[in-house]
């Protein structure tokens, strides 16, 4: 992939439960990607930004396939032009397309409250877009329509939080071969970063696994979680030169529910972590005053 130094690429997944969701101040959907984008040029980075859509009513797990396709073109198209990808996703199945795109000898951090880790059964049906680490490593199928899907192995995949996980869910993760850190373990990821057998990274952020009051914008906010100070500083101990990170995706959350900017600069602070993490450089401040915002490109 080529080497990129302030440029990022946003791609937004304003979709949840098979809908697209209400803009409100940050569209689409929620996301925010002007607002963020904005923030981001005042820190020294050059955000662009595409919207994604589809307008033709389909089932969710067709749905979940078109967005895969979609966010996988996007993340390829992202790093031929030098540019850092970024998911915002109202689910965690935008995650499946990443995966799709860089193939089976990727690793993945995946910081998550609730994984819901196991095989739908006819009884027992969980939302798609909580089964999507099941289907990541294939204990969970995907829908027929999915086109060349990639599977990760549990020993390339590190599970960050799962707190709010069912032990069984838990038992069968580390089954597979996943390993976890508790939420006060997140000191760890550079360890396990470092032994896994994984060419590059990508790193998925659930804004649920933190706490709400760092993150009340977060679908399922609660008082415990993994502190994201704690979590950006291993990011940027993690990945370098020989592990290097590809992709970033912050899912789960809706910036119409902060009044505040809590959510906000959590984000703002997560991603610059990633993208510095990844090999990124921000502009110098004379450069940034000379220059125009933001663009949609």
């Amino acid at each position: 992939m080529k080497p990129f130094v302030d440029h990022l690429q946003i791609l937004p997944v304003p979709f949840q439960n098979g809908r697209r969701q209400a803009d409100g101040e940050h569209r689409p959907g929620g996301l925010g990607m002007a607002t963020l984008a904005e923030e981001l040029a005042r820190r020294g980075w050059t955000a662009r930004f595409e919207d994604m859509d589809y307008d033709k009513p389909m089932p969710e797990a067709r749905l979940v396939e078109a967005f895969a396709r979609g966010i996988g073109d996007g993340v390829l198209s992202a790093w031929d032009r030098s540019r850092f990808p970024i998911v915002l996703s109202r689910v965690c199945y935008g995650g499946l397309g990443v995966v799709d795109a860089l193939g089976p000898r990727t690793g993945l951090v995946w910081v998550d409250a609730e994984a819901e880790y196991r095989t739908p059964s006819l009884l027992r049906r969980p939302p798609l877009d909580r089964t999507a680490l099941a289907m990541v490593t294939g204990r969970a199928r995907r829908d027929k329509q999915a086109v060349q899907p990639q599977r990760l192995s549990g020993e390339q995949t590190i599970l960050v939080g799962g707190q709010r996980s069912d032990p069984r869910e838990l038992r069968a993760a580390a089954d597979d071969g996943i390993r976890r850190l508790a939420p006060g373990e997140v000191g760890r990821l550079p360890d396990l970063v470092a032994a896994a057998r994984a060419t590059q990274w990508y790193l998925h952020i659930d804004m649920c696994a933190l706490p709400a009051a760092a993150a009340p914008a977060a679908d399922d906010a609660a008082e415990d979680g993994v502190d994201p100070a704690e979590l950006a500083a291993a990011v940027r101990r993690a990945f370098g030169p020989d592990w290097p990170l590809v992709v970033l995706a912050c899912t789960r959350y809706d910036l119409n529910r902060d009044s505040g900017s809590a959510t906000l600069s959590t984000l703002v602070d997560l991603i610059e972590a990633a993208v510095v993490a990844a090999g990124g450089e921000p502009k110098p401040r004379e450069t940034r005053l000379a220059s125009g915002g933001p663009s949609k490109q």
